[in-house]
């Protein structure tokens, strides 16, 4: 199966159906945290920090669950959704031909997504870079006096690693990188700039990120971002585990060197010498720094911003909407295009054209079927002829498997008769009413809707198409069995059906049993047996 094909008309259907669903779901998954997180107000930043990991991982799992369940799940079910890989077929200009065309909307949706991922995660790599330069530029060693300090700091964080302390005049703030051998980077200014006590509380924070395993919650958090990028609420929620984070690692610090004034103090310097730094770096200055310094010296109740309850219901709203209202119909692009005379599977005298456009080549196929149930088929790349090999005959079973229309809508009972009527006076009273004209004979099985539609749900079963491929066609004169209607309006029925079908691969005898609820067909047992002819 050709890999750029199968994802522009397989995949990105699905993909485009997750993303959407994703908006409802981020932002109820937002609502719960913000919700979760108030009432933690009083409880540890640490804690506060994994709650919100947690849902912030969540809204990467869900719409990846989402993901996974429209892209197994049949392709009728698939194209009854939001983004369809196919439109439904629809009449064309000639009479009794029906047309099918891709849905360009959800190629395109999930071309944009991917493209937002790339430059989200080449963006966070821009840490990484700066880390990788660092490690080629000069750098001191931590002076033996602060050595054995930080010796002393290790021992209180129980921290049993070896932590490496790199003074450098080209690290514009402090900061800790990696996770196994961690390595912390502190301004050469800070020596000179800063007191002792106040140094040391810096030096203990970033003490409190390897202890924390920070670095590693961090690039989880990065990953989570780029995947979210286009979620206002993935970036509250982030910008609120960052400050949690940042909370976290300012109690050990304190709990670590005892002096919550001097952190706060250095937070100050920090405030007034602040420079940007890219978001894969765990630096002392993370978060707000005011909003740190009022909690070490006041410790005063986190509280949620009185806008966020509504934004969040106002984009729950949103996303139900899109979800349940968009209409895809208006933006077709003829991108993938399938002509066919029926709707399902071929019959004597039947034929289907397929044109696709996709992203490396161009190609054509054909296949009708002759009085006695035989398939002729042609295959074209960019215009040349080409033999049907394996890899085409996978193209042309996926592109049938795509095309399979959904069930159709139940039909809406019928209105009532209008009355009888009076019949003609004559002199000696009313007339005799004329003899009702001789009723047609009933139409044959193969011509009902009814039959068309067991067929459809046929040609969708994986197992007809692994037997005998695509296309399929019904060969003449092998219909057997019959199909009984229920209740007034027929919404009700069973039927039971032997047939045989006849493919690329060879013919195959289809038992079928299936039952019609509420105006829907549902086959029950379905039996593929091998036919000699």
């Amino acid at each position: 199966m050709d890999v750029l094909w199968n994802a522009q008309f397989g995949f990105a259907p699905a993909l485009a159906l997750a993303l959407l669903h994703s908006l409802w779901q981020g932002a109820l998954l937002a609502a719960m945290a913000a919700l979760t997180l108030r009432l933690l107000d009083r409880h540890g930043a640490a804690l506060r920090h994994t709650v919100g990991m947690a849902f912030l991982l969540a809204m990467v799992a869900v719409p990846s669950l989402t993901l996974s369940r429209f892209w197994s799940q049949p392709s009728t079910e698939v194209n009854a959704g939001i983004l369809p890989a196919m439109t439904a077929p629809a009449i064309g200009a000639t009479p009794g031909v029906f047309v099918q065309q891709s849905n360009g909307l959800a190629a395109a949706l999930s071309l944009l997504w991917l493209l937002g991922v790339a430059v989200m995660l080449l963006r966070q790599l821009g840490g990484w870079r700066l880390i990788r330069a660092l490690e080629r530029h000069p750098f001191q060693p931590l002076p033996p006096e602060w050595q054995q300090r930080m010796d002393a700091l290790q021992q209180a964080l129980r921290i049993s690693r070896t932590v490496a302390v790199r003074l450098a005049d080209d690290v514009v703030a402090p900061f800790t990188a990696r996770v196994l051998r961690p390595v912390i980077w502190l301004p050469l200014s800070l020596l000179t700039r800063l007191p002792r006590e106040q140094f040391e509380a810096l030096l203990a924070h970033e003490l409190a990120h390897i202890r924390r395993l920070d670095w590693l919650w961090n690039a989880l958090q990065c990953v989570a971002e780029s995947l979210l990028f286009f979620h206002p609420c993935a970036w509250w929620l982030s910008r609120r585990i960052r400050q949690e984070r940042e909370n976290a690692c300012d109690d050990l610090a304190v709990a670590a060197c005892g002096d919550a004034i001097a952190l706060a103090e250095a937070l100050a310097d920090l405030e007034r010498h602040r420079y940007s730094v890219p978001r894969l770096l765990l630096a002392a200055q993370g978060g707000s720094l005011m909003k740190r310094i009022t909690r070490l010296l006041s410790r005063p109740p986190a509280r949620t911003s009185r806008w966020m309850p509504l934004g969040l219901v106002a984009l729950l709203a949103s996303g139900i909407a899109i979800a349940t209202q968009l209409d895809p119909s208006k933006h077709q692009l003829p991108l993938l295009r399938i002509e066919s005379s029926t709707e399902g599977t071929l019959r004597p005298g039947d034929y289907r054209e397929i044109t696709a456009r996709g992203l490396d080549k161009q190609r054509y196929y054909r296949a009708s079927v002759d009085a006695r149930g035989r398939i002729t088929e042609a295959y074209k790349e960019d215009g040349t002829p080409q033999v049907i090999d394996s890899a085409a005959r996978s193209w042309i079973n996926e592109v049938a498997r795509l095309s399979v229309p959904a069930p159709p809508s139940p039909p809406p009972p019928p209105s009532a008769a209008p009355p009888s009527p009076p019949l003609p006076m004559t002199e000696g009273g009313p007339s005799a009413p004329p003899a009702p004209p001789t009723p047609p004979p009933p139409p044959s099985v193969a011509d009902s809707a009814d039959f068309k539609s067991i067929l459809r749900l046929v040609a969708a079963d994986s197992a007809v198409g692994k037997r005998i491929g695509n296309p399929m066609a019904v060969m003449p004169d092998s219909i057997d069995g019959e199909m009984r209607m229920h209740g007034s309006n027929d919404e009700t029925g069973n039927a039971s059906l032997s047939f045989v079908l006849s493919g690329p691969q060879g013919l195959a005898r289809i038992v079928v049993f299936a039952t019609r609820a509420q105006g829907i067909w549902a086959i029950t047992t379905l039996d593929v047996q091998p036919f000699a002819g």
